[in-house]
């Protein structure tokens, strides 16, 4: 009886102390537990007592086994394009089986060089790579989760040139902390997005790099970072919201692939724009795929062009080779009037849609639109392509019309003045001196700005 007694009370004592410990006493075969922030597998070994405390939650093992903590990372994938990246190394690789569960929604994934297409029965990516970031196109919004182990040496390394980089940490990083006092650093710029990080010209619209998100970082020379200790997990961090659009024009389709455009301030003052005025940059079709709104005069900004969308049939952006073309759109008169800009020759793509091309603006003039639309003005341009002879046709011939020949880094090559016209008559152009490839007819006077790619072949 006295046996008895003892028994009761040592499990009395027991019950009592977890209880009053919030504690959960692992089973001594072992399995599996699941919280908010973690997750634990365990299996039987030799005697021993181990103890793990989280957030909202104490472990106590009764056993001592080879365990491993599994974290989950979960990341919100807008609809669109977007950067997906992890900050856990995954226990699953293969990106058949960790996006096998989310199609239809997902539709493609790839990386600077590889991509992962299912309805293109492709796959060249094979296993996810926690050290690069990833561009990620999906039909409709949805959270993946990925399970794993945490980055031991969250160390991103870059290479001269364009690369894509991921968030390896679950803090984040503050853009200016990591990369202000890296020399080769050129620009940094979302993914499908307007926010970039570009240094030479005092644009920090991007001011952290969130966990989930991956970004492009152009490198004039090779170079490396890494992120700093972090110990907390986070939400679901949801992708930068998009800006809305007060002007008249087209929403914008955010793509993988863009061009940015610097505007110094004092191109904007000289040129007589406002605070709240937006600048647009327009494809030869007359679709607005970039614009940024002018909050102040005191400094610069930046307007990010789209390419068009490779996975849609439609063109709803820039083709490489083709002409920016820019308005600005003033809310106070809702007035739109074309903007006429010289481009700073130091930056690579002078004016021409370029994919991760950039440029620089040096000086502008607003120019009032006509009350002719441009596609009522040009009737036509053929043969095109050609040989070198072309033939332009127009409704309606300005007196002060200037017809400029325009290679694709913006250089002028020649101007023709038609002078005066009957409307409808055409006009010839003999080109067949110049080298085969592309070029632009720039169609200027005191109304309107035109342009009309033409190739030589």
């Amino acid at each position: 009886m006295k046996k008895y007694l003892v028994l009761l009370f040592i499990i009395a004592f027991v019950s009592y102390t977890v209880n009053s410990q919030a504690q959960q006493v692992i089973a001594s075969a072992g399995g599996y537990y699941e919280g908010d922030n973690i997750s634990l597998t365990w299996t039987l070994g030799e005697t021993v007592i181990e103890t793990f405390t989280g957030n909202d939650v104490i472990l106590t093992q009764g056993f001592q086994q080879p365990y491993s903590f599994y974290l989950s990372q979960i990341i919100n994938i807008p609809a669109g394009w977007s950067g997906v990246s992890g900050y856990i190394d995954p226990m699953n690789k293969g990106v058949v089986n960790i996006f096998d569960d989310y199609i239809p929604d997902f539709i493609i994934l790839s990386s600077m060089s590889e991509f992962y297409y299912p309805d293109g029965n492709v796959n060249t990516i094979g296993n996810w790579d926690y050290e690069t970031g990833y561009k990620i196109k999906a039909a409709s919004e949805f959270d993946l989760t990925l399970t794993g182990s945490k980055i031991d040496d969250p160390t991103v390394f870059m290479a001269e040139g364009w690369n894509l980089i991921p968030v390896m940490t679950s803090c984040g990083a503050v853009t200016d902390e990591i990369f202000s006092d890296m020399a080769g650093l050129t620009i940094v710029k979302e993914v499908a997005g307007t926010k970039i990080y570009w240094p030479e010209f005092g644009i920090e619209t991007l001011d952290e790099l969130q966990p989930g998100n991956a970004y492009m970082v152009r490198m004039g020379d090779d170079g490396d970072f890494t992120y700093p200790e972090c110990t907390k997990a986070t939400n679901i961090v949801k992708h930068h919201e998009k800006p809305l659009n007060y002007t008249a024009w087209n929403d914008l389709n955010y793509t993988q692939a863009s061009h940015a455009i610097a505007f110094p301030y004092e191109v904007l003052i000289s040129a007589g724009l406002q605070p709240g005025d937006v600048i647009g940059v327009f494809t030869p079709e007359g679709l607005c795929a970039g614009r940024v709104e002018i909050t102040n005069l005191t400094s610069n900004v930046a307007v990010v062009a789209f390419a068009s969308d490779e996975t849609t049939m439609e063109k709803d952006g820039f083709a490489d080779g083709e002409m920016l073309q820019f308005k600005v759109y003033k809310p106070d008169g809702d007035e739109e009037v074309n903007f006429d800009v010289e481009y700073n020759p130091a930056l690579p793509n002078l004016g021409v849609f370029v994919n991760q091309g950039l440029s620089a603006v040096k000086s502008g003039i607003l120019i009032p639109s006509s009350v002719y639309e441009q596609t009522n003005i040009i009737s036509e341009v053929y043969p095109n392509p050609s040989h070198g002879i072309f033939t332009l046709t127009m409704n309606r011939w300005p007196e002060k019309l200037e017809v400029q020949i325009m290679d694709t880094r913006g250089r002028l090559i020649e101007i023709v003045k038609p002078g005066e016209k009957l409307n409808g008559s055409s006009l010839q152009l003999k080109l067949n001196n110049l080298p085969n490839g592309v070029y632009f007819l720039r169609l200027v006077n005191d109304e309107f700005i035109g342009m009309k790619k033409i190739i030589i072949n």
